[in-house]
């Protein structure tokens, strides 16, 4: 048994956010934490992502499972009164209620449940997001085991919570500024809401203001007050403004747990809350690709085949104790020696010139990134300004590759055609043979004026006047 009575003993806790990813491993004698930052430009910092944690499993560090930690703001909460059942009925009916008072759509967003004295709370994240912060993660296909919202983990973390009504309050941002916070409020160990507050470029009085509010809201769905905040961030940032005074006592929330800055031992602090706390809130973790599933089981066959093979041959040595045996079995290899002579002399230098010519093709096909739909929208995507986005793209027939979207004006849609008609792989060596702008509308949409685009690019030449045509996808 890899864990005592399937309960892990230890767990490694990952954040990745704000130019850099966090980790809190188990260690000998306590844990070891530690803050890399992340160089590569936001769309690619994935990569730097999985190629950190692959550095880290060549050193045999990501044995425990893990407990990745998201950032609050991109979770909607809420706490609602919802009917109890038992097994899939229950849950369906709680995800149809969360989704109709939420207002968002099931097909978009992933729900976590978490049965409270006085309801259910539901934290509701859209599924495009979480698949793009899990998807370093489940390619190297690492055993995810918690999926936590940071404020939750840091409610579960309190060993020792205060009576009556307290909260947590999490900064985030620079040192220089808060560029959002999430609250969470609760009396003793319940946690009754939490508000996440987006400053959508304001400043410290509207955070404060937005604070205030919610304390109120509290107050009222409740009947109670909120006797102290904790606050877990740079508190200097708004410990100076006028409007701090009318709230509760403020102080930072004490962490016992290892780690040299704050992020990293709230880490530390949630990973050991979640061994503790098996029903913490918790979104589904990823699903392992069935190609990787299957990958991996090949591999443990043919090891286990190897094995057997082994065991095999040694056993047949130490039964064989006839001469005539090990006779045999050198006749027949000689005949399979010799045969395997008269098939080399039969091969002519024609037909090794014919395989490597063949080899040579095949490999030409394999490395040409025309025949990879992943990079021909790595390098599309590259070429194209900051200014135009797309919401379209289809690869069709005859070598079409149609895009459609939005841009902030003609230019911008001219600068696009331009780019990908210059888009070369190599020096000398354009990826697409001819670039043309079907179409390009102005739409205005809520006072602002948008450019609606079409441009279709041929990754080979057209050969009929028929296939000249603009395909639609």
């Amino acid at each position: 048994m890899r864990y005592l009575f399937g309960k892990p003993r230890q767990a490694i806790a990952i954040e990745w956010g704000d130019g850099e990813i966090r980790m809190s491993l188990p260690a000998r004698g306590g844990r070891m934490t530690g803050t890399f930052p992340l160089t590569a430009p936001t769309e690619e910092q994935g990569f730097e992502v999985t190629r950190r944690l692959q550095e880290l499993m060549k050193r045999g560090n990501l044995s425990a499972p893990f407990c990745i930690v998201i950032p609050s703001h991109a979770c909607t909460f809420k706490l609602m009164k919802l009917p109890s059942g038992n097994g899939e009925v229950r849950e369906q009916i709680w995800k149809n209620e969360a989704a109709t008072q939420l207002g968002l759509p099931l097909t978009e967003i992933e729900l976590a449940f978490s049965e409270q004295p006085e309801g259910v709370l539901v934290a509701a994240v859209r599924k495009s997001f979480l698949h793009t912060y899990l998807s370093p993660f489940v390619q190297l296909d690492l055993p995810v085991r918690w999926v936590v919202p940071s404020i939750v983990g840091l409610w579960i973390s309190i060993q020792k919570p205060p009576t009556g009504g307290w909260g947590i309050l999490e900064l985030r941002g620079t040192r220089e500024k808060v560029t959002g916070a999430t609250i969470a409020l609760g009396s003793a160990e319940r946690l009754r809401l939490i508000h996440t507050i987006s400053l959508n470029g304001g400043n410290g009085e509207w955070l404060v203001g937005e604070i205030q509010r919610t304390l109120a809201l509290y107050h009222r769905t409740f009947g109670e007050t909120i006797a102290r905040i904790f606050v877990v961030g740079n508190k200097s940032l708004i410990s100076e403004l006028e409007g701090v005074r009318g709230l509760p006592p403020m102080e930072e929330l004490p962490l016992e747990a290892e780690g040299n800055t704050v992020s990293e031992r709230v880490l530390s602090a949630i990973a050991y809350a979640v061994i503790s706390n098996p029903n913490i809130l918790s979104f589904p973790p990823p699903e392992r690709e069935p190609t990787l599933v299957w990958r991996r089981l090949e591999e443990r066959l043919v090891g286990a085949l190897a094995v057997l093979a082994v065991i095999g041959f040694i056993a047949s040595f130490a039964f064989s104790s006839r001469t005539s045996s090990l006779g045999e079995q050198v006749k027949s290899a000689q005949n399979l020696l010799a045969q395997h002579k008269r098939d080399l002399e039969r091969l002519t230098a024609g037909d090794f010139g014919k395989k490597v010519q063949s080899l040579e093709q095949i490999w030409k096909m394999a490395v040409d990134p025309r025949n990879d739909p992943l990079e021909l929208l790595y390098w599309v995507s590259k070429a194209l300004p900051t200014s135009v986005w797309v919401t379209e793209l289809a690869f069709i027939r005859d070598g079409q590759v149609v895009l459609r979207g939005s841009a902030l004006s003609h230019s911008a849609v001219t600068d696009a055609a331009r780019s990908l008609s210059e888009l070369e792989l190599d020096k000398g060596k354009p990826l697409f043979i001819e670039v043309l702008t079907n179409y390009a509308n102005a739409k205005t949409v809520a006072d602002r004026t948008l450019v609606e685009f079409q441009i279709t690019a041929w990754l080979r030449e057209r050969t009929t006047q028929r296939q000249r045509q603009v395909l639609r996808p």
